[in-house]
C-alpha cells in the first residue's frame, strides 16, 4: 500500500488521454496514479460514473501538476526545439 496521499488533478472519460497526461507529467518527475471504477474497466464503459478516470497526483505534487495542466490547457508547453514545423 502506498504511503502517499492522492489528490485529484482532473477526471477524464478517455483512457488513451488518460495515459498520455499520466507519461506527460511523470516526465516533469512526478508521481501520478490513475484510478478508474473496476467495474467500467472490465465492461469497458468510457461514460457515467463507471466510465471516469480519475487522475491524481500527490499531494505535495499538486501545485506542480496544476501548474503543468494549466500550460498544457492553454497550449503553452515549451518544446526543446526539436521539432520541424509542418509545411
Amino acid at each position: 500500500m502506498s504511503d502517499h496521499t492522492w489528490k485529484t488533478l482532473l477526471e477524464l472519460h478517455d483512457p488513451a488521454e488518460a495515459e498520455i497526461i499520466k507519461a506527460a507529467l511523470e516526465a516533469q518527475g512526478l508521481v501520478v496514479e490513475l484510478f478508474k471504477e473496476s467495474a467500467g474497466t472490465v465492461y469497458g464503459l468510457t461514460v457515467g460514473m463507471l466510465g471516469k478516470i480519475e487522475v491524481a497526483v500527490r499531494s505535495e505534487d499538486f501545485a506542480a501538476a496544476q501548474a503543468w495542466l494549466d500550460a498544457y490547457d492553454a497550449e503553452t508547453l515549451e518544446t526543446d526545439g526539436d521539432e520541424t514545423p509542418a509545411e
